[in-house]
């Protein structure tokens, strides 16, 4: 018997596997796409922050797996257009996505998030150094005296 993978993204991996193969599910898919609303997101922020602090601060907690699961799902959807679709016709399919994105909304991210990223990239610099320091101390240290 196969050894069962039992994380979040495995499981996901597998559901999606069987539920792609009906014609049903990817017509629902398409019509919960059509109709998400931006507009209403700002609002949702905000309902999940202040309505119960703790549990929003708890979610957060989940943050760390949430970005390493999408920096490794950006670096193999990366890797997958680079060898499968010509430079041609992501150009265009580019194109027709920058000219749907809030130009305005995503200008604001850019220079919210300059602010935040340098904030907290120097902390993790810090945590970073501060690990690989303890790393150091720790190799070969009073081992064999």
């Amino acid at each position: 018997m196969e050894e069962a993978n039992k994380g979040v993204i495995d499981l996901t991996d597998r559901v999606f596997q069987e539920l792609l193969k009906k014609p049903g599910f990817k017509e629902g898919i398409r019509t919960v796409l059509q109709n998400i609303d931006p507009e209403a997101s700002r609002r949702l922020v905000r309902t999940m922050m202040w309505q119960d602090p703790e549990f929003f601060l708890g979610l957060l907690g989940a943050v760390p797996s949430i970005f390493n699961t999408l920096i490794q799902s950006l670096d193999e959807l990366l890797i997958q257009l680079n060898d499968k679709f010509s430079p041609l016709l992501l150009h265009d399919f580019m194109k027709s996505l920058v000219l749907s994105i809030d130009k305005k909304s995503l200008e604001s991210i850019v220079r919210n998030g300059k602010v935040l990223a340098t904030e907290l990239w120097a902390i993790a610099e810090e945590t970073y150094q501060e690990q690989n320091d303890s790393n150091t101390n720790t190799e070969g240290g009073e081992h064999g005296k």
